[in-house]
């Protein structure tokens, strides 16, 4: 097994993580040296307290006492600069974490971009529908043909699909065996396109999808989905690098689906 950090690194980060007005100070004294009367004008804490973290700092040697002024010290700047990551990392967590939550096998090889907060929507107790809406409005919105990866089946997904073809686009589509199954018996008009339209090619995954990801001439849209099929995030982008990944992702997809009317035509034998 290997060995962590000694009890007194613990201790020290717990004294750094145990109130907020510790982490002001360090970042007070980041900007410039000050007195514990200076810091009792931009920290909220009494006198007393300032002085009771100075101590804790100036034991652990992130501080150090000069002229009266207390400043970092290179150590101590060094620590607040992780502490500063940790805390951005710990809020993209917790804004990400709808998305991340729901990835599967997919979040091994996620591009970084794709868990940008700013490219994210996510539904919520408030706005049940926002990832699903957003995702609609994106799919409106393409610019090329598409090439798209799908766990469920819906209306609004197949009106979206209408519209698309009837404006000349080209698109390839990936479902699952359930998908299928359920578009033969709510969404026959759907499937029986998905086999004759000129403009779609549709792929039948050889085990359940649990992603849905949408591709057009420049732009990567994924999404993530619960237990329920619900749409419950949302990532997009534009960046070069994730649309690679996508075009990998759909292609490696695509290797392992059979064409739908040969599966269709194998169903067909096997009654």
């Amino acid at each position: 097994m290997a060995e962590g950090p000694d009890d007194t690194v613990f201790e020290d980060c717990q004294f750094l993580t145990g109130s907020p007005q510790r982490f002001a100070v360090l970042a007070q004294l980041r900007e410039r040296p000050a007195r514990p009367t200076d810091l009792c004008d931009t920290v909220d804490a009494t006198r007393t307290t300032i002085q009771r973290i100075l101590a804790g700092c100036s034991e652990r040697q992130w501080v150090v006492k000069r002229d009266g002024e207390y400043r970092l010290t290179v150590t101590g700047q060094r620590v607040l600069d992780q502490y500063t990551a940790l805390m951005s990392e710990v809020e993209r967590a917790r804004a990400v974490g709808p998305l991340a939550v729901h990835l599967g096998s997919m979040a091994a090889d996620l591009p970084a971009e794709l868990l940008d907060p700013g490219c994210l929507t996510t539904s919520s107790e408030q706005n049940p529908l926002a990832a699903i809406d957003r995702f609609t409005d994106w799919l409106h919105e393409v610019d090329g043909d598409v090439r798209a990866i799908s766990p469920i089946v819906t209306s609004v997904f197949n009106d979206v699909a209408v519209d698309l073809l009837e404006t000349g686009t080209h698109i390839e589509f990936i479902i699952d065996h359930g998908v299928l199954e359920r578009s033969a018996s709510d969404f026959s008009d759907a499937l029986e396109r998905g086999v004759e339209h000129e403009n779609i090619d549709t792929y039948v995954h050889d085990t359940p999808l649990d992603i849905g990801l949408a591709l057009d001439r420049s732009r990567v849209c994924l999404a993530a989905y619960d237990d329920r099929n619900n749409v419950r995030a949302i990532a997009e982008s534009d960046v070069k690098a994730v649309y690679n990944w996508a075009e990998t992702v759909f292609d490696r997809y695509r290797a392992r689906s059979q064409p739908l009317e040969s599966v269709l035509s194998v169903q067909e034998n096997k009654q």
